[in-house]
């Protein structure tokens, strides 16, 4: 027997030993492994949150890790940062694809090494860079025009053209990234095609998804994390969808106290019927009612979000009904929402949710100052009452009101958003994320006042990514699938396995 042929057939082409990396008062990866063998297609699995994105900056070179090795090829490595890891042979294709829209098909394939005249000027040979563009289109077997701009095709043939890009880069290991989320199933089945291509040509591919049905379509082995935590590595042919569902779930200390009695509702708050939106959402019909909170669930792409931003007008609605109340609204900007009485606390707080460069005074007080107004002018002593009311009631931790934003901590943050919506006398909360990035204490502070707003009337619509959150928190769980709502389910009788399996 060849030993050399024999090991290059068994060893990994990628092996990531020990992997632990620390944010601030998060543990993201603990201890974690991750092999890959040389020309597989190789899923790797996990609830949002379970550490998929870190692993693979780790492996990309956008984060460091603060213990662990990478061997490559059985040479250990490392990866200080993106162009590292792209000189190394590996290339990431992520969900929100990086090309550049205005330029042409040719020139984001050959992006930053593109053919050159050596004389008398290093000059672009588009010749030869068109020849060399058709030949990487060729491997994936996309016939489009090169010199078209990439913006005017269809995602499909992006995506396509992001996988020539890492070919063109000599890339022996190709990450994708929830490739199929934005894709037709004709599309998707054109996906997997060039995968299996791919993979018969040398390459090695790391495949993201949460469709659990691609994954056992197309993928040799699974590699599933949870919580941070490696939970092993399997063939995808002896697995079952269950257990994969299992592992993925397992049984997590619930980090949320029960709630004590029944939650008491009132008059429906907020009705959608039938709705379509601009993005991916279709044919959505739910009901909220004052005093209730409804948690949407589904994994990263479902459409939670993409409902949330169409209620609060910040998306358009393309069709269907929505009420308030009882009464059907036209809901065409988010003043027009804000002035029908909702608030809108975004998952990303400091872009869309605060004015970090403003102290807690404006931030909180922003859209209202007519409240702390007499004869034209706004009142300093007013708006100084305010705040003080609702720093304490929040408990926002700052004696400081003329603090920035910018300087209090991810958990204060947030109350102070918070703050700002009730400040409005929002009767309807819609919340994406409420809790990302803030420690383990600031959310259980958070799911308090959630708790303690319902109670007072106000009816919550809650996404989040965290099925304890979903299952703690909420009076009814709606489930999101690929856009869809497909299902409806009890907190108080559901599993985690029921509530992630529908979403799978």
């Amino acid at each position: 027997m060849n030993l050399t042929a024999h090991y290059q057939e068994i060893a990994p082409i990628l092996e990531m030993n020990s992997i632990t990396k620390r944010y601030p008062g998060v543990l993201a990866l603990d201890n974690v492994s991750f092999h890959v063998k040389k020309e597989e297609i190789h899923a790797l699995l996990g609830a949002n949150g379970a550490g998929k994105s870190t692993l693979v900056k780790v492996l990309c070179g956008v984060e460091t890790p603060d213990s662990g090795e990478i061997i490559l090829n059985g040479e250990p490595v490392t990866i200080p940062n993106p162009s590292d890891a792209i000189k190394l042979g590996i290339s990431y294709v992520p969900q929100e694809l990086s090309l550049i829209p205005t330029m042409s098909v040719s020139q984001n394939i050959l992006l930053g090494q593109e053919p050159v005249f050596h004389k008398p000027l290093s000059l672009i040979d588009e010749r030869k860079l068109d020849g060399l563009a058709r030949k990487m289109l060729a491997l994936v077997d996309l016939d489009v025009d090169i010199h078209q701009e990439v913006k005017d095709l269809p995602v499909s043939d992006q995506q396509m053209i992001a996988i020539a890009t890492a070919l063109y880069r000599q890339s022996k290991i190709i990450i994708l990234d929830e490739p199929t989320s934005s894709l037709s199933s004709n599309e998707i089945s054109k996906l997997f095609e060039i995968m299996r291509k791919l993979r018969q040509d040398g390459q090695t591919i790391i495949f993201i998804t949460h469709h659990l049905e691609e994954v056992f379509e197309v993928s040799d082995r699974i590699t599933i994390l949870r919580d941070s935590v490696f939970q092993g590595c399997y063939e995808a042919s002896k697995i079952t969808r269950d257990k994969v569902v299992s592992l993925m779930t397992g049984k997590k200390g619930l980090m949320i106290k029960p709630a004590t009695g029944e939650s008491k509702v009132g008059q429906e708050a907020l009705r959608l019927e039938n709705v379509d939106t601009a993005s991916i959402s279709k044919n959505i019909s739910f009901t909220v009612l004052a005093g209730e909170v409804v948690g949407l669930f589904g994994q990263v792409g479902a459409g939670r979000t993409e409902i949330l931003r169409t209620i609060f007008g910040a998306d358009k609605i393309e069709s269907g009904d929505i009420y308030l109340f009882g009464e059907k609204v036209e809901i065409k900007s988010p003043l027009d929402a804000i002035n029908k009485g909702i608030g809108f606390i975004t998952e990303d707080r400091k872009n869309q949710g605060l004015i970090l460069s403003m102290d807690l005074l404006d931030n909180i007080n922003i859209g209202v100052y007519e409240k702390s107004m007499r004869f034209g002018l706004i009142q300093k002593r007013s708006l100084q009452k305010i705040s003080e009311y609702y720093r304490d009631a929040l408990k926002i931790k700052s004696n400081n009101l003329n603090v920035w934003a910018k300087f209090l901590s991810g958990g204060n943050q947030q109350k102070v958003i918070l703050a700002k919506w009730l400040n409005h006398k929002s009767r309807i909360l819609l919340m994406d994320e409420p809790t990302k990035g803030i420690d383990v204490g600031a959310k259980q502070e958070f799911y308090q006042l959630i708790r303690e707003l319902s109670k007072t009337g106000v009816a919550i619509l809650l996404v989040t990514s965290e099925l304890s959150e979903v299952m703690g928190l909420s009076d009814r769980i709606i489930v999101f699938r690929k856009g869809t709502k497909v299902g409806e389910v009890n907190p108080k009788t559901a599993t985690e396995e029921m509530i992630m399996s529908m979403t799978l």
